[in-house]
């Protein structure tokens, strides 16, 4: 009954820092898609003054 107490006691940080990892990556994922997007503006805004 121990051993079973202390496994589980070893799964709950497992399971409450991957939510928190997936946030950090989505946020990190979410501010190089707008640099890009900031980026490619940019580039666009200066190529659209041609025509």
């Amino acid at each position: 009954m121990a051993h079973s107490n202390s496994v589980q006691f070893h799964q709950a940080p497992a399971l409450s820092f991957k939510p928190l990892f997936a946030i950090k990556d989505f946020f990190v994922l979410l501010a190089t898609a707008f640099s890009e997007a900031k980026a490619m503006e940019l580039k666009s805004r200066k190529t659209s003054g041609n025509w």
